[in-house]
């Protein structure tokens, strides 16, 4: 057994808490790779290799703006570690050659192109990569990798996907906050023209924040794949505080939550709008997580913005959030201390001071066993829209359910509840 007591990856980081993931043995177990993640910062990869009887422990530098994505490999025999390297919405492997004696060799892409890696492996020698990934047309399935542009494709999972009619997927940019460029994920129905016309549109946001929305084809529950679809556009914002555009542009949302993610998503909302995709009149927001915690902020900060909205286990106030979820330190990184030590930032934080401006319908989901955002969160919510603002709300809760819903017949129901919402309040519909 081997004890690593250098608390290098610890020293002088700007978060105290830290997960450690992805081990990874050499072939001669002579080292060991393993990642630090945290809250609101980049994941570091971290080498322990032993020489002159310690472990001593080397930090890989990644190249901007790749961001480890997890998946740590060794390749071989050999002294090569691979991960999974996402950038620009892009997830792909990442291989980092002579790691050793506290050097690093330079690091190359062995995959290239629109996909997300998922999984990897290599044979024993090392010379033969497979790969799972999506793209913007195949769900999930197994490439044999023969260069980095060259794949070949091993399996097809899911072969009723050929007679679908796909969304019209890109990776697309506008400038938010600050004036900096923030990206998105945009899904348009299969047949829609450019120039044809604007659309009802869903604003799409991602979890996390320390996350994406990537390029990769996604049928879920959320929204993606499915409300284009449904003759929506769909817009998924990456932004600031996601992963993928740099280490920079990831932890500039740290002591700033429902400030500048906020201002970056609705000018990307205003982008979509002045594109002529989106029609100002049929807007609506939806999330899951921090998805729906943003969900929240918006429907307060721009009462006028949303015809709809879907808040899905979202936080409403952080003070409960610090003191009844399974991850305190979550909220302790993004506000930048304890409550008593920061209250005026914790208020700011959380959309519950400012929910005397909502006028937007709102569907709220939760799961009855959410140990991460519980679900006094959203009873609150509901309270008060129901209650004493007197704005359309319903509120449903999934019995035994956790932080992400688990079961076919749940997830079933949240697409349809969200469906019927949506085409109600954005498109009239009553059936």
């Amino acid at each position: 057994m081997t004890e690593l007591t250098n608390q290098t990856w610890r020293d002088g980081h700007k978060s105290p808490f830290g997960w450690i993931d992805d081990l990874a043995w050499a072939a001669d177990g002579r080292a060991l790779a393993f990642t630090i993640s945290y809250d609101g910062f980049a994941t570091d990869i971290w080498v322990a290799e032993e020489r002159g009887g310690g472990w001593p422990l080397q930090k890989i530098v990644r190249p901007d703006p790749w961001h480890c994505d997890g998946g740590l490999a060794w390749r071989g025999a050999g002294r090569t570690l691979c991960y999974r390297g996402e950038a620009m919405a892009r997830v792909q492997v990442l291989a980092v050659e002579n790691v050793s004696g506290g050097a690093q060799g330079r690091t190359v892409e062995l995959t290239q192109g629109d996909q997300v890696a998922i999984a990897f492996g290599f044979d024993r020698k090392g010379a033969t990569l497979v790969a799972n990934w999506e793209t913007p047309t195949d769900a999930n399935d197994i490439y044999a990798v023969t260069s980095p542009v060259k794949h070949r494709r091993l399996t097809r999972v899911n072969p009723q996907m050929d007679s679908w009619k796909l969304p019209q997927t890109s990776h697309v940019s506008w400038t938010g906050a600050d004036g900096r460029t923030c990206w998105g994920i945009l899904e348009l129905p299969a047949d829609y023209v450019p120039g044809s016309g604007p659309l009802p549109a869903i604003i799409e946001l991602h979890g996390g924040p320390t996350a994406s929305t990537r390029i990769g084809y996604r049928l879920w529950m959320y929204g993606r794949g499915l409300m284009p679809a449904r003759g929506y556009a769909l817009l998924s914002p990456n932004y600031r505080g996601s992963t993928g555009y740099g280490d920079a542009f990831l932890e500039e949302l740290v002591g700033r939550e429902n400030d500048i993610e906020v201002k970056d998503i609705v000018a990307g909302v205003h982008w979509l709008v002045d594109q002529g995709y989106a029609d100002p009149k049929k807007l609506g927001v939806t999330g899951w997580s921090n998805g729906g915690y943003l969900t929240n902020c918006l429907i307060t900060a721009e009462p006028d913005m949303f015809a709809a909205a879907s808040s899905g286990a979202g936080v409403l106030d952080m003070v409960i959030q610090w003191g009844t979820e399974d991850t305190p330190g979550h909220v302790i990184n993004f506000v930048g201390g304890l409550p008593w030590q920061q209250p005026e930032a914790y208020r700011h934080a959380s959309p519950l001071y400012a929910l005397d401006r909502v006028k937007t319908p709102t569907i709220i989901h939760v799961g009855g066993a959410d140990p991460r955002v519980p679900v006094a969160h959203s009873r609150a919510l509901y309270r008060a829209l129901k209650h004493y603002l007197h704005v359309p709300v319903q509120l449903v809760e999934y019995p035994g359910e956790p932080h992400g819903l688990t079961t076919r017949h749940n997830r079933m129901a949240k697409m349809e509840w969200d469906l019927a919402w949506f085409d109600k309040y954005l498109l009239g519909k009553t059936e």
